[in-house]
């Protein structure tokens, strides 16, 4: 990635120290290639920029680019289309790939303006991880919003910088920017479904976490949510991969498993906490999922 640096103001005091740039050394990218722990995923570049104006180029290079804007407005140059990209906007493009980002700052009383993180990163993950993330995205261009996990990470990911290069804090690093990439994903696929429903997936988990004691109907939870049985189910299955009862029953169990561990009360006790009249089919059912029964689960001390 090549950066342009275009100013016509002078330089910000606070600009200056807040910028930074780290290329990853030769030495260490040819280590990063076959390290077993590293060779999936890893930062070619990276850096973030808070000036008044720049520009980031980038053409027909072997890696994956992310850009991820905190506080920025500018202009995504890409298969010649012009976009607006503003703050809270994510930017991945594909290797192979040539694009031009253009940022222009219009709050200089904001101490964030024109930020923005950038990364460069390769590897076999690398391309699981974009496609994930191209999937949701319109053309590499996504607004995902000033999301202060990910700005953490992406802080910690840039302080390798200050703690050198060592294969420790390489490997810390590279684990860090896969966190990075899986939370984006997470953050889009939960953008996408919000911007296109009005279904509260925390309010029904809230709903089902108050009624673990007793049963909870789909027909009582699609009513809850004003929505059909088969668009509720549909729709609680594409954000958890599971079907609505499904879910409110690995809530039981996962009360079940605390129950036995913090109290002293029955298997039976905890099968009619968790409105189970009949502790035998409880018993079963908790085997099926943990793969031990509640006696085995308590007897082991969870080890």
């Amino acid at each position: 990635m090549k950066q342009k640096i275009k100013t016509t103001k002078p330089a910000n005091l606070n600009a200056v120290i807040d910028d930074i740039r780290l290329l990853i050394p030769v030495f260490l990218l040819n280590k990063l290639k076959l390290h077993p722990l590293t060779s999936s995923l890893y930062p070619i570049s990276l850096g973030k920029y808070s000036g008044d104006y720049y520009q980031i180029k980038q053409k027909n290079t072997e890696h994956y680019c992310l850009l991820y804007c905190q506080a920025t407005k500018g202009i995504l140059d890409y298969r010649n289309k012009t976009r607006e990209v503003i703050s809270g906007d994510l930017v991945i493009m594909p290797a192979n790939a040539s694009f031009e980002f253009t940022a222009t700052p219009n709050d200089h009383n904001n101490k964030n303006a024109g930020k923005v993180y950038w990364l460069n990163f390769k590897g076999d993950l690398a391309n699981n991880f974009s496609e994930r993330l191209l999937m949701k995205m319109d053309d590499g261009l996504a607004h995902v919003g000033n999301v202060d996990e990910v700005i953490q990470d992406f802080d910690n990911l840039l302080a390798l910088g200050s703690r050198g290069y060592t294969a420790t804090n390489v490997i810390h690093a590279v684990h860090v920017l896969q966190q990075a990439l899986s939370f984006l994903a997470l953050q889009l696929r939960l953008t996408d479904f919000n911007s296109s429903s009005k279904f509260d997936i925390d309010a029904v988990e809230r709903l089902m976490r108050n009624n673990l004691h007793q049963e909870l109907s789909l027909d009582t939870l699609a009513h809850y949510s004003q929505l059909s049985k088969f668009h509720f189910s549909k729709k609680f299955k594409e954000l958890t991969d599971t079907s609505p009862i499904q879910h409110f029953i690995n809530m039981k169990i996962q009360r079940a498993c605390l129950q036995l561990d913090n109290s002293n009360e029955t298997i039976k006790q905890i099968a009619e906490n968790l409105g189970y009249g009949d502790p035998y089919y409880f018993s079963r059912l908790f085997k099926k999922m943990i793969g031990m029964s509640p006696k085995q689960y308590r007897d082991s001390g969870h080890k």
